[in-house]
């Protein structure tokens, strides 16, 4: 059966499909199908953005009548001219597969185009530099604080962080930038800090703080409000939304916590035990810490081996994170983490809840659109995906490599395998599921040799992993037909198809 449409409207370049009337419109004029085209161009509608099988369109229009594949091209290559679609960008043809309609995939958020940019720059560390894990957790909690406004765009810490000045946050487009510095002394912490207009470098506002153990986090409330205060002229929710409450009353827990997050960013096969480690420690300081809680549930799923981590690990990493979300339930990140550990587990529809309640919490965080995005693409829904992604990459321009990872999937999804595989191409990781993905995208190219020799080094590296059994088991796709369609590129590269 087929899904019935998100709107009755479709808009088509200069073009309206009007599923309620039944008619393709160009400004008021009608455009001219027959029926059996209409009918195809209605149907690839109502899975706009999703790869419609030539089986599947040749039984919704044509039923048990018999015809060819030659009544199903000429019917597209008449819809192509009636949208005037030469390039083909509206009907796409995913070859091996079928068609997709791409009535140009917006992201579903807000405008950013009007908005203030905000860069907040690697803060200096002027004490010992085993502090510099703390040092860094600051200022990505005021990022963190500062994009939970609708008032301002605030540039992904991965990218400003690379940022050595306010100039070189200018040349990331930043039209504000947040510069400070923190010395530690025992449980005392100084912090200074100043919001600058750039490029012009005018000091819009500069404040130092000190603060004995948990307070420092009524500190961090203060920087992000005078901020505000100086760049927003109003908030859409008539004042400052405050989170229910601080994360931790603990600076120790909120220490361990940082530690534990950068060690979760590693590649190092002992940092996710690591991980597992300060978060479990930090939970002991303070077993009310619900992000403490949401991190440990994601780190038991990335030990399990992501979409095949055993149902039991599934089921202890979801009660982790769903007690993370009971204990912060106005955190983003705790809804973020919750939404990645059930996608795992292939709860799709409850991961997609969290992830877009995650975004509306915090609507311009660029994590938390690219996951959105990767869900969507597991979903069958990778037009919609990529569109998350670009506007991701636009506020993070300088993203980490799982961009890459989760953009080679939405690609993959639409047939791009050249694209795909570029982005896999430019991951520094060696790990057999990258190398399988990889050799999935060669193989679609046509490029068996290429293919054949990147499934050679997946066996050097892990002679026990089954490229066949990852791509039949290792990605949570929601439908079968994209589970096939992986493991149609991996067994051409395996010389079996």
């Amino acid at each position: 059966m087929s899904e019935a449409p998100s709107s009755q409207v479709v808009t088509l370049g200069d073009c309206t499909l009007d599923l309620g009337t039944g008619l393709l419109l160009r400004g008021h004029e009608p455009v001219q199908l027959r029926a059996k085209a209409f009918c195809l161009l209605a149907h690839l509608a109502s899975h706009s953005g999703r790869v419609v099988t030539k089986s599947d369109l040749m039984a919704a229009v044509w039923g048990d009548v018999f015809v060819t594949e030659d009544s199903l091209t000429q019917a597209v290559r008449e819809i192509r001219k009636a949208l005037a679609d030469d390039d083909q960008k509206l009907v796409r043809t995913v070859a091996r597969r079928g068609y997709m309609l791409a009535p140009g995939a917006t992201a579903p958020a807000n405008d950013t185009g009007k908005l203030p940019t905000l860069a907040v720059l690697r803060f200096a560390n002027a004490g010992d530099p085993a502090d510099d894990p703390l040092v860094d957790g600051l200022a990505e909690d005021i990022i963190n604080g500062l994009t939970r406004f609708r008032t301002m765009v605030v540039l992904g810490q991965s990218s400003t962080f690379t940022a050595s000045d306010a100039q070189a946050a200018a040349r990331l487009g930043a039209d504000f930038a947040v510069e400070g510095s923190v010395r530690r002394k025992a449980e005392r912490l100084d912090v200074g800090v100043t919001l600058s207009s750039v490029p012009a470098g005018g000091i819009v506002w500069s404040e130092r703080y000190s603060a004995e153990g948990a307070d420092i986090f009524p500190v961090l409330d203060d920087i992000v409000e005078q901020i505000l205060n100086r760049l927003a002229r109003r908030l859409e929710d008539a004042g400052l939304r405050q989170a229910d409450g601080k994360p931790t009353g603990s600076l120790a827990a909120y220490e361990l916590l940082l530690r534990g997050i950068g060690r979760l960013r590693g590649y190092l096969p002992e940092d996710n035990e690591a991980a597992r480690s300060f978060f479990e420690a930090a939970i002991e300081k303070d077993p009310g810490y619900g992000l403490a809680h949401a991190y440990l549930g994601l780190t038991l799923t990335i030990l399990g081996g992501y979409a095949l981590t055993p149902a039991p690990v599934l089921a202890e990493a979801i009660a982790a994170g769903a007690k993370g979300v009971t204990l912060a339930p106005e955190e983003p990140r705790c809804h973020r983490l919750l939404g990645i550990i059930r996608l795992f587990a292939r709860q799709h529809s409850g991961a997609e809840s969290h992830l877009r309640r995650a975004l509306d919490l915090n609507p311009h965080d660029a994590d938390t659109m690219v996951q959105l995005g990767y869900l969507l693409t597991l979903r069958g829904r990778p037009l919609e995906g990529l569109a998350l992604m670009d506007k991701a990459e636009r506020i993070n321009p300088i993203h980490p490599d799982w961009y890459d990872y989760d953009r080679s999937m939405a690609l993959y999804g639409i047939g791009d395998y050249s694209g795909a595989a570029a982005c896999l191409e430019r991951l520094t990781s060696q790990s057999p599921w990258r190398l399988t993905r990889l050799a999935a995208c060669l193989a679609q190219e046509g490029k068996t040799t290429e293919a054949q020799q990147t499934l050679d080094r997946v066996q050097e590296l892990a002679p026990e992993f089954s490229p066949h059994d990852y791509a039949r088991h290792g990605v949570a796709f929601e439908h079968s037909s994209d589970v096939e369609h992986l493991a149609e590129g991996v067994l051409k590269a395996m010389g079996d198809a």
